[in-house]
């Protein structure tokens, strides 16, 4: 079983269209929003990606890895031998997404299970918005892909298309996350497949500092000095600290070990663990402990901004269950029917038991 991440850049567009526009015309567009884009260009942009779309599926193997980067790698790779979970990444901006949707086209054809994954304000001209993007990038991919990893799927990281900028930062990211990396040099035809090189992370400065890297990633107030963090694990932008791409790709790993290991303590002092929940958190097992730790993530932010995503629905009890509590909240994924039951007092909420959804 293979869970190949795929970045999508423009070679699908700059070849399929080259009898449109110069390449040098589609990439002066490459960073922009369709209300961003000269009327002249889109109307010629949208005839031609329209009658490349339909003859796509109308080439042969040798054609369509003349077109595209991504697809004359994965082609290369095994020429969908065998159906595999295809991830394509793509920046946020018209065009990327145009060219992505012309890779789930083809893929979809050829039976594979397709899945597009926009990178939320990821565009490369400007560094600042750039950083940020990819440190939320990781965040939100490092759970699905440790997710199929631990499912016992081989992950690989595509990185022959794409911008330059984005895969060398994932390059880094498939050091930890992939099982080995793709990639076609251009003076040569020939695929190189780069495997996981082992690296152990020193990863102590997390460990010790466990509360101000919470902190850090849930944008709470810090209530620690980040002197003695490395500079490459921290951006400081207009006065704010968050983490940097690094910071994030290191902190993800480590929370996934910690969060599976032991019940992590309150960063808000008005947050209260009772002995009879820091008892049933024991009897978790390490799947449900990453889960509450999570969630215990949220009812952070709760505290600090009132985000109440439905993933955590704290609210307040009704019926005979509320003689005994006051609110409850959901400390697992899915269906689970288990809630975490609480009490307020004195602008405090005292977690009291974890138990089954009572009415």
């Amino acid at each position: 079983m293979q869970y190949i991440m795929t970045t999508i850049g423009l070679s699908i567009l700059t070849n399929g269209l080259k009898d449109i526009f110069e390449p040098k015309e589609i990439y002066a567009n490459s960073n922009k929003q369709q209300n961003d884009i000269d009327k002249e260009f889109l109307d010629k942009f949208n005839s031609g990606y329209e009658k490349l779309k339909n003859e796509l599926l109308k080439l042969d193997a040798e054609k369509i890895q003349k077109i595209s980067a991504e697809l004359n790698a994965l082609l290369k790779f095994n020429n969908f031998n065998k159906k595999e979970i295809h991830k394509l990444l793509y920046t946020d901006t018209f065009l990327g997404e145009k060219a992505a949707k012309l890779i789930e086209h083809y893929l979809t054809y050829k039976g594979q299970n397709v899945s597009l994954h926009k990178a939320k304000d990821l565009k490369t001209d400007d560094i600042e918005n750039f950083h940020i993007a990819l440190s939320d990038l990781v965040k939100e991919l490092s759970e699905e892909l440790q997710g199929y990893k631990e499912s016992g799927y081989e992950i690989i990281f595509n990185l022959t298309g794409g911008f330059k900028s984005v895969n060398s930062f994932l390059q880094t990211m498939a050091s930890l996350y992939a099982d080995k990396s793709l990639y076609i040099f251009e003076s040569s035809h020939d695929l190189l497949t780069i495997p996981r090189l082992p690296i152990k992370l020193d990863d102590d400065i997390l460990v010790n500092n466990i509360q101000l890297f919470r902190a850090l990633e849930l944008g709470l107030k810090l209530s620690k000095s980040i002197k003695k963090i490395p500079k490459t694990l921290i951006l400081e932008i207009d006065g704010e600290y968050l983490l940097s791409p690094w910071g994030e790709m290191v902190w993800q790993k480590v929370k996934n070990r910690i969060y599976k290991e032991k019940l992590i303590e309150p960063l808000h002092k008005e947050i209260i663990y009772s002995k009879d929940f820091i008892n049933d958190a024991k009897r978790l097992n390490p799947k449900e402990l990453y889960q509450l730790n999570k969630n215990l993530d949220k009812l952070e932010k709760y505290m600090a901004f009132k985000e109440n995503p439905k993933s955590l629905n704290y609210h307040y009890l009704e019926g005979a269950i509320a003689q005994k509590y006051l609110t409850e909240f959901y400390p697992f994924d899915g269906n689970d029917s288990r809630r975490v039951f609480c009490n307020e007092k004195d602008g405090k909420i005292i977690l009291e038991k974890i138990g089954p959804h009572l009415k």
